[in-house]
């Protein structure tokens, strides 16, 4: 069967807890944005990427050597801060958060070789959209890797908005080609989520996750994680997942934040945390590429049990809700081979899609 034929075959709806937006841009504006790549013939606009959304890539290799990072990441200093207590404002290394990102550090630290374009903006709308813009004129020859100082037009899921003050969050997207179905690219926010935590916990922050895609510090939110697909005008698909995670957060921003928020700077001094922000950058970045390669090749079996231990409401009674409204209460054990919550319900245990919903701790 020829991959236009597989792509029509596949039903929209069932790309859960993905935003598919086709819409090509125009050669000018691409010009202006220094987004053009490939050959001028994949510049031609067309109705829908949605037509032709399937087609084989060829898969994307990210080299798995060893990187070491720079050794002072080894050595946290403490706060002082019991878990769970807000930080204070300022300090030492406030003016550092300001300082422009070093796109040669991060290259550096990431420890690729030049596999991985890096690009670091001051701002940007959104680092998601921004690889998005490209994705839709071609799929990508190799992996990228964008970061941005601040973003002012930054969302999660269900379009939220991602509120960040300059310089205070780690903001960055990663895209792939990709060559699987587009129907179980959403378990790739999962895994790239106990990556990170991972990650995260070996640098000693002892994250947890909220599924389908939060970072948790102290059952606050931390970070989120975004995966998107889009198309090329031959069908092509690339994957961008888009990573934020709080470093400090100064008042007004944590007033915005419409739930308990935490960041870095609880567990590590903001002097050190300011200087080594590509550091933290390439870390992450890294566990995202990795995490994109094994789920490639295994699918997300390889990930289930790791999700065990890093899950914040194992065993806490829970509600999932729908645009808002409870749909679906009970206690989860797990997830299945694709990613989905397992929830042990009065009706037996249901495996639920992240789609459109969204978990809340029950007071049941």
């Amino acid at each position: 069967m020829s991959p236009g034929a597989r792509a029509q075959g596949r039903n929209q709806g069932q790309t859960r807890g993905l935003r598919m937006d086709p819409h090509p841009f125009g050669f000018r504006n691409c010009v202006r944005r220094g987004w053009i790549f490939g050959r001028a013939g994949l510049l031609r606009r067309r109705e829908s990427d949605r037509q032709r959304f399937g087609g084989t890539v060829p898969a994307v290799r990210v080299d798995k050597g060893q990187t070491k990072f720079p050794t002072q990441m080894s050595g946290f200093k403490t706060t002082g801060r019991t878990p769970g207590q807000p930080p204070p404002v300022g300090g030492s290394g406030s003016q550092g958060f300001d300082a422009p990102l070093s796109r040669e550090a991060i290259e550096q630290a990431l420890g690729l070789a030049g596999s991985v374009r890096v690009d670091v903006v001051e701002q940007t709308g959104s680092t998601n959209d921004d690889l998005l813009e490209s994705a839709r004129l071609a799929a990508p020859d190799r992996p990228a890797l964008r970061v941005a100082l601040h973003q002012f037009a930054g969302r999660g899921r269900h379009g939220r908005r991602w509120h960040d003050a300059r310089g205070r969050a780690l903001l960055f997207s990663v895209m792939t080609a990709w060559m699987r179905d587009p129907a179980v690219a959403s378990a790739v926010t999962l895994a790239c989520g106990i990556s990170v935590a991972e990650a995260l916990r070996q640098r000693g922050i002892e994250a947890r996750l909220k599924w389908p895609n939060d970072l948790l510090l102290s059952d606050r939110k931390l970070g989120g994680i975004l995966t998107e697909l889009a198309f090329d005008p031959l069908g092509r698909a690339s994957l961008v997942v888009g990573v934020g995670l709080n470093l400090c957060l100064d008042p007004e921003t944590r007033v915005a934040i419409d739930q308990p928020a935490a960041a870095l700077d609880e567990r590590v001094v903001e002097a050190r945390l300011a200087s080594e922000r590509e550091v933290w950058i390439a870390l992450l970045a890294r566990a995202v590429l990795d995490a994109i390669e094994q789920f490639d090749r295994d699918g997300f079996a390889a990930f289930r049990a790791r999700f065990e231990g890093l899950f914040a409401y194992a065993g806490r009674p829970v509600v999932l809700l729908q645009a808002g409204l409870p749909t679906l209460t009970g206690i989860p054990v797990g997830v299945d081979g694709e990613g989905r919550l397992l929830l042990s319900t009065d009706a037996g245990v249901q495996a639920v899609a992240s789609g459109e919903l969204s978990l809340r701790a029950s007071d049941a």
